[in-house]
């Protein structure tokens, strides 16, 4: 198989309760689709299939929508994510097309059979100096994000202190954001301390919070509820 890049723009559905579709995004033609379709540059294929895993966010394509900078938009695809390069990838079940991810404002990508749809945006961390796609959890006065990462294991069978590792693999771990009063992106650790420091103009509120609600700063849904108290207050 041969990946091949195209050059495209990204949209989305309805999604989790926190998290709010954009809106005034137009439909591209099929025409113009087909141009954009037609740019394709051709890449030799990474190849993962001695490997245990995936780096990529499911194992399969699934039907999902992007939205562009330019406030257009293409539904209806089959999408993927690329965990390690950050790539946003399409398929036409014939091909698969790695999208120019600086035009992508906003992905959608539906999770197997439950009828969930998770929205990503893509997100400027001032930390690494980069952009990055990350799952929006939370989005009112502050944002929650949920940033989806995959560590590269490699066999290590035999080696002195390895972990008896038989084959190549994908370890897949997550870290959460979070911007408040506008500021840019943090990481959210999960130390009650740092979550304290983040929301350092009502310190004694939200640890009052915490402890009466006996938050669990490792678990998401504890985390929107955290959030959402904060914008409340």
């Amino acid at each position: 198989m041969r990946i091949k890049y195209a050059f495209i723009f990204l949209i989305i559905y309805p999604v989790l309760a926190h998290a709010q579709l954009p809106d005034g995004y137009d439909a591209v033609s099929k025409m113009q689709q087909q141009v954009w379709m037609d740019k394709k540059l051709e890449s030799s294929d990474p190849g993962y299939s001695n490997v245990k895993g995936t780096p990529y966010i499911f194992e399969e394509f699934r039907t999902g929508n992007f939205y562009f900078i330019n406030k257009t938009c293409i539904l209806d695809k089959l999408i993927n994510y690329n965990c390690i390069k950050d790539e946003v990838l399409f398929s036409d079940e014939k091909n698969t097309y790695t999208t120019n991810s600086q035009d992508i404002d906003y992905f959608t990508i539906g999770r197997s059979n439950d009828g969930t749809i998770l929205l990503f945006k893509q997100v400027f961390l001032l930390t690494e100096k980069k952009r990055v796609f990350m799952q929006v959890l939370y989005q009112e006065k502050s944002l929650l994000f949920k940033r989806y990462r995959k560590e590269f294991l490699k066999a290590d069978v035999g080696q002195p202190y390895g972990q008896n590792r038989q084959v190549d693999e994908y370890n897949d771990y997550y870290e959460y954001y979070i911007t408040v009063d506008g500021k840019e992106p943090v990481l959210l650790k999960p130390r009650r301390s740092s979550v304290i420091e983040i929301f350092n103009n009502k310190p004694a509120i939200m640890e009052d919070f915490i402890k009466k609600e006996k938050i669990n700063l490792k678990d998401e849904t504890d985390l929107i509820r955290l959030v959402k108290h904060y914008d409340n207050i």
